[in-house]
């Protein structure tokens, strides 16, 4: 039985560049995030749901009007919390589906809302990759080119890194001071 580790961390921690470094050494990774954009341009019930919640708006030429989904859900909490509620059963689902054709001791999945999900607890440990939110910061507004108050946004919409470490396992620092390969090697073993 492989051991499941999950991976998370605020937007714009760089839990993703972990992620890679795991998958570049030979580790199955599998990423809630890429999934749930399949999972929501693919599958038929979810995209049902989102239809459902949000109206014909959601989808533009059968595509997931992602820009309005984000208005949607960062201005609506309970919009947010109805969406999480369709797609994060989708992911869980499929990524059980995705274990059974891995044949790695170690199996990771990257998820940026393990803990506000609860679904941190279905793991054997959690890895907190984090960074200062002025670092996050920036990252988010050059990646996304979002203005202050739509990163802020975001990041309400997450649990703060002081509640993270408390839940976590694991911490890996990815600040710019602390090189990530040998904390990703010193994991490695400990786990």
């Amino acid at each position: 039985m492989s051991k499941t580790i999950g991976i998370t961390g605020g937007i714009g921690s760089g839990k993703s560049i972990v992620s890679k470094i795991l998958q570049l050494m030979g580790y199955p990774v599998y990423s809630s995030d890429q999934r749930a954009k399949d999972l929501m341009a693919e599958d038929q019930s979810l995209i049902t749901g989102l239809k459902n919640l949000f109206g014909e708006a959601a989808y533009t030429n059968s595509i997931l009007n992602r820009p309005y989904i984000a208005t949607q859900i960062f201005q609506d909490d309970a919009k947010r919390i109805a969406m999480n509620n369709l797609v994060h059963p989708a992911v869980r689902a499929d990524f059980q589906n995705w274990i059974k054709y891995q044949n790695s001791p170690i199996l990771f999945q990257e998820s940026a809302l393990l803990f506000e999900t609860g679904n941190y607890q279905s793991f054997d440990a959690v890895v907190l990759v984090t960074a200062p939110e002025e670092v996050r910061m920036q990252r988010i507004k050059e990646r996304d080119s979002l203005t202050d108050e739509q990163v802020q946004a975001r990041f309400d919409a997450q649990l703060s890194e002081e509640e993270k470490m408390k839940l976590t396992n694991y911490i890996i620092y990815n600040d710019g001071n602390h090189l990530l390969v040998p904390q990703i090697l010193d994991l490695l073993k400990r786990i």
